[in-house]
């Protein structure tokens, strides 16, 4: 739920370094003096998704849309098709993977997580703003007013390429329902072989 920060809170209890999972990040989080607000709820979700023999990694930001309300809504989603022999538990028990959703900008949010690999990290942040939220997954810029799920998925013939595809779901989606959401969204392109 949404807390009410004030002054007295982000003196005191915010003057931490923050833990060392933190450092492997795209961005350091790092605090800063900001004015009292009442923050919506924020939360930041890594799952698993097993969808037609094939496994994904599903990384989720959302926020509440009233600082009272429980029920949490995703600006942004990125689900990364595993590769043979990854697994979301093997990946957490090595550090690598990792998110993490912030307020501090309110009333705008920001989220930000990494799935390191033995070549390459995937790298994304994701931002709410008025009417323009943004995504960059390594260095490539996404209108979330277009769509709010990223696919991506190595490619088979280079392999330092990623290939992506952005869905059209461009309301917020409820985080309790994501993996139903994002099963239907992977039933629309998977007919189609050259996306999936």
């Amino acid at each position: 739920m949404g807390q009410k920060k004030d002054t007295d809170y982000f003196l005191e209890k915010d003057n931490i370094k923050h833990p060392e999972m933190g450092n492997i990040l795209p961005m350091q989080m790092f605090n800063f003096h900001v004015k009292p607000y009442e923050a919506l709820g924020t939360i930041n979700l890594v799952d698993s998704l097993a969808y037609k023999g094939k496994r994904f990694a599903i990384y989720s930001f959302g926020i509440t849309k009233a600082v009272d309300q429980k029920e949490y809504y995703s600006f942004f989603n990125v689900v990364i098709q595993l590769e043979t022999g990854e697994s979301v538990m093997e990946l957490a028990k090595a550090n690598k993977i990792f998110a993490a959703n912030v307020s501090r900008n309110h009333p705008y949010y920001f989220g930000q997580g990494t799935l390191i690999r033995n070549d390459y990290r995937v790298n994304f942040v994701a931002f709410t703003q008025p009417d323009n939220d943004i995504a960059i997954i390594n260095t490539k810029i996404y209108q979330l007013s277009q769509g709010r799920t990223i696919l991506l998925r190595q490619d088979d013939k280079h392999q330092f390429i990623l290939k992506d595809h952005q869905f059209s779901d461009k309301e917020m989606h409820a985080i309790k329902d994501l993996k139903g959401h994002i099963s239907i969204l992977l039933d629309k392109i998977a007919n189609d072989t050259s996306t999936m």
